[in-house]
């Protein structure tokens, strides 16, 4: 054996013993560890109270964990998913749905020919139709197709803003007009002057010419009116401008809400995608301003919310996501409304796709916008908001269908036999 293999075994062996005694000092240490007394933890514990007393730590430890504790319990009966909606109108579609109470019950108003409409003694229904708002056209349009209609009651008298077809913008550009009625589900009267409109639009002079729109934003048309109120009597219109990128503005009314005199409008939020049907309430001090992000056509389209306690500032204001498909487990939630329900509850009122030959919601991976599949169409969904304590809303449940009374039974027929023939009743037991 040479040298070098004895010197190698050697290493070997002086390596072992090292770990063996390695292992037996672990041991002892450990065991030494699990037999100290409680005394002496306790004393290791209040020793490292002490120096975090000492350095201001422990308090804003305690406070951290209070703060945590009780932000838990704030959203807590918030869910982030609420779902089990149904729609309660769907035996046509409804998009764009505006809905306002009245002396009947309920009035719904959608996008489609002539503004069609129905009513129902609930928010939940049973929903019936009725002949359109818009049965005379605006001589300054150039069809009766209206979009995303606002249903509001002022002094005394029904005013309905829309969106219609006007030479000069292209194709599809649209104007905002607005029409009158002294009951919703009469037929509106509209006035023959746009309330707002671009001026290189062929028609009159708008009340609301949009002359303040920066010039990185394409010249198009106007849609998606909205009327607010603000505490103090203000009114104002919330539009969105078309094409992207995409605006919401807002010009103040005066206290008709008509196109009387002029006004120049300001812009609150821009977009370089789609931003649209612009819908605000006030909570305290917090403005909460609702709007539909994305293509209506596919599934991805939401409603999104941003709050602000200046009405004209939103340059600070965090989008928040209200309803999407992931929390609702609808077809594209948009298109939305604020209302009142039956005891004065705030109520959001929106449209999503439903597809009636698949017996329910229409599934992703089309624009159904597009695509004419499974009999798709925008049907009206209802549900209760509440909001937490920064007044951030929240979709608390959603409101029931009420169906309409099952049809009258098929009459039983008539007995035949001879003429002469006695039937006699059956005896009921007990009577």
């Amino acid at each position: 054996m040479s040298l070098a293999r004895r010197t190698s075994v050697a290493a070997v062996a002086v390596a072992a013993c090292t770990i063996l005694t390695v292992l037996v000092l672990v041991a002892t240490l450990v065991a030494s560890g699990s037999t100290s007394s409680a005394a002496e933890r306790s004393s290791r514990t209040a020793t490292d109270a002490h120096w975090l007393s000492r350095a201001g730590l422990l308090k804003v430890h305690q406070q951290s964990a209070r703060r945590a504790a009780h932000q838990g319990a704030r959203f807590r009966s918030y869910s982030d998913r609420v779902l089990g909606a149904q729609p309660v109108l769907s035996y046509r579609g409804v998009a764009d749905p505006t809905v306002a109470r009245y002396a009947g019950g309920w009035v719904a108003v959608s996008t489609g020919p002539g503004a069609p409409r129905a009513v129902a003694p609930q928010p939940g229904g049973p929903w019936q139709n009725i002949p359109s708002a818009l049965t005379v056209q605006p001589t300054w349009a150039i069809s009766g197709r209206y979009w995303a209609s606002d249903l509001v009651l002022v002094n005394g008298i029904w005013l309905l803003y829309f969106s219609a077809e006007v030479a000069g913008l292209g194709l599809d550009g649209r104007c905002i007009g607005v029409a009158t009625a002294t009951d919703p589900t009469g037929t509106f009267v509209p006035d023959e002057r746009p309330l707002v409109c671009p001026k290189q639009a062929a028609t009159p002079a708008a009340y609301d010419r949009i002359k303040r729109r920066p010039k990185d934003m394409p010249r198009a048309g106007v849609i998606d009116p909205d009327y607010f109120k603000d505490k103090g009597g203000h009114q104002y219109l919330l539009y969105r401008t078309q094409s992207t990128p995409s605006s919401v503005r807002m010009v103040e009314l005066p206290g008709s809400g008509l196109p009387q005199g002029k006004a120049r409008s300001t812009e609150l939020v821009r977009r370089g995608g789609v931003i649209e049907n612009p819908t605000m309430l006030r909570r305290g001090r917090q403005y909460v301003l609702l709007t539909s992000e994305g293509d209506f056509g596919e599934c991805s389209y939401k409603t999104t919310f941003r709050r602000s306690s200046e009405l004209s500032d939103w340059s600070r204001a965090k989008r928040q996501v209200l309803v999407d498909s992931r929390k609702s487990g609808l077809c594209g939630p948009g298109g939305a409304d604020l209302g009142r329900g039956p005891n004065g509850e705030p109520m959001l009122f929106f449209h999503a796709w439903t597809c009636p030959e698949l017996g329910g919601n229409c599934p992703g991976g089309r624009n159904y916008d597009r695509d004419n599949v499974y009999d798709a169409r925008r049907s009206l969904f209802a549900g209760v908001l509440r909001f937490t304590s920064r007044q951030s809303p929240r979709l608390a449940s959603y409101v029931t269908p009420i169906l309409p009374p099952p049809p009258p039974p098929t009459p039983t027929p008539t007995p035949t036999g001879s003429p002469t023939t006695t039937i006699k009743p059956k005896a009921h037991p007990g009577r």
